[in-house]
């Protein structure tokens, strides 16, 4: 069984993600086995969130990050 972390992040930063929502460190560099989704992600809106909003990214993206997460186990 792979570890899961679930993170919520104290000052409101958002991680950066590549298109597989694969978080990227400050160099911009995919950390391996490391995926994001939901409001960790960001940059949909900035101080004026629609109701709701949360629930569509965490499901496009958190999709995303499940099928990129089940690659990354099968392949490495």
């Amino acid at each position: 069984m792979y570890p899961l972390w679930s993170i919520r992040s104290p000052d409101n930063e958002h991680s950066h993600v590549d298109e597989n929502a694969q978080v990227l460190d400050v160099g911009g560099a995919p950390i391996n086995g490391l995926y994001s989704a939901g409001e960790m992600v960001g940059g949909l809106f900035s101080g004026n969130y629609p109701g709701g909003s949360g629930l569509t990214s965490g499901a496009a993206f958190g999709r995303l990050a499940g099928a990129s997460a089940g690659r990354w186990t099968r392949h490495g």
